[in-house]
């Protein structure tokens, strides 16, 4: 029987499968994974988990496939296989498509979601971008998928720092959006607006080198020419150098896009340094699962504050953050998931690397995972505060919800991507 926990308005189901296990079976607990397909740590995943009617979507990644859970018996009813590395699934405004991004295989794999088709559960195409000719390919490393309409969707490439725009009846690439930002993954649409955030964003710390009489001024951490030149290395064994902030330097991490013209509308800057995840609720507040970097923390040279010691071993600050863009992008609320340094977590309490969010319909909750602490925890979107937290499956990177019908968050589908399980937990509302 499930534990009720009526402090934490949530509590665990129970573990419905393993995915690496073949056969569709339904495991009780969270078991070692068949010798199957290739890591998924270093994966980005961007929404790898879905629901769609009767059925949970979800990325199976060592596995390339896509696999189908039925809600009602919690059993997978079907394994579709797709490209390499399989890290994102959208479900089309209308339900009768589901679209995976293969981010190895530089495609987006189209399935039937239509019950009452033929070929339902099937493979209908692949949208690629290779030159004529050749094996290049304009459709790097995909990751977020989000869809504008039935006839427009919007794929992140990674590792070109664009979106691609593509046309949904065509399956064609149609255009690009550029991000002036490091790999982009995380994308969303709500209403005429397209949002994108880049996870490798950065905190304008530097670590800048400059002519001997200038180091220690504005923006000079370290002799450049003592430890760049004359030693031919970037710094010279035992010398401690500073990290400072430089507000001149770019820090964006908030794209917003007009999704009728595609243009670019706000760019915000300096939320946070590594952007993992991102849900926008029906008037257009931004969340955004984050970790920002400490390391301008660490201290001044000749303080003795270079070291994970002297920073409490905590590296990051692990947040949720909120920005207002219902009139133009205000400035940004930053929750706090943890105390901050140097307090720390009690046992158990910990939320480290906050990964995958949602919103529920009602935009009264909000619900995430902590990656690096195993968790799945809910917050108060009037508040920002937690209201509890459970343990799942290692590393959970993706949360579906389910709602009733008053738009209240009931069930929360939940992939943990290293121990290749899928947890469905029950949502009790606030």
């Amino acid at each position: 029987m499930p534990a009720r926990g009526s402090r934490q308005h949530i509590r665990y189901w129970v573990i419905v499968a393993a995915l690496a296990n073949a056969g569709g079976q339904v495991a009780a607990e969270a078991a070692a994974t068949a010798d199957v397909g290739h890591p998924t740590f270093a994966s980005p995943h961007a929404n790898p988990i879905a629901v769609n009617g009767d059925y949970v979507y979800v990325a199976n990644t060592p596995a390339d496939t896509v696999d189908v859970i039925d809600r009602a018996t919690r059993r997978i009813v079907r394994r579709i296989n797709v490209g390499v590395d399989p890290v994102s699934v959208a479900v089309r405004p209308d339900g009768r498509e589901v679209w995976v991004a293969n981010h190895v295989s530089d495609s987006v794999s189209v399935v039937d979601a239509d019950p009452a088709s033929r070929t339902f559960h099937q493979v209908l195409a692949t949208v690629q971008a290779l030159t004529a000719g050749t094996l290049a390919t304009g459709f790097d490393e995909p990751a977020g998928i989000a869809f504008a309409s039935n006839a427009k969707a919007y794929v992140a490439l990674s590792s070109s720092n664009r979106i691609a725009v593509v046309d949904v009846v065509a399956r064609r690439v149609t255009g690009h959006l550029p991000i002036r930002a490091q790999d982009p993954r995380a994308i969303a649409v709500r209403g005429d607006r397209l949002y994108v955030v880049p996870f490798e964003s950065n905190n304008q710390s530097q670590l800048s080198g400059c002519r001997p009489e200038d180091v220690g001024g504005e923006g000079c951490t370290f002799d450049a020419v003592e430890h760049v030149f004359s030693n031919n290395n970037v710094l010279s064994t035992h010398y401690d150098a500073d990290i400072v902030k430089n507000p001149e330097l770019p820090d964006r991490d908030l794209f917003v896009f007009d999704t009728r013209t595609d243009r670019l509308l706000e760019t915000v800057d300096t939320l946070g340094t590594l952007l993992y995840g991102l849900a926008v609720d029906s008037a257009g507040r931004v969340y955004i699962a984050q970790t920002d970097a400490r390391n301008v923390d660490n201290g001044l040279a000749g303080t003795a504050k270079h070291g994970l010691a002297e920073m409490e071993n905590r590296a990051f600050l692990n947040q949720i953050t909120k920005v207002d863009c219902r009139r133009g992008c205000s400035e940004a609320a930053f929750y706090d998931l943890e105390p901050r340094p140097p307090s720390h977590p009690k046992p158990g309490m910990a939320l480290a690397t906050p990964f995958g969010i949602a919103v529920s319909p009602d935009d009264r909750l909000l619900v995430a995972t902590a990656a690096g602490s195993n968790k799945l925890f809910t917050m108060s979107l009037g508040s920002g505060r937690v209201l509890g937290r459970v343990d799942v499956g290692a590393a959970p990177r993706g949360v579906a919800l389910v709602a009733d019908e008053n738009g209240r968050a009931r069930r929360a589908w939940v992939l943990n991507a290293v121990a290749n399980t899928v947890s469905v937990v029950h949502l009790v509302p606030p």
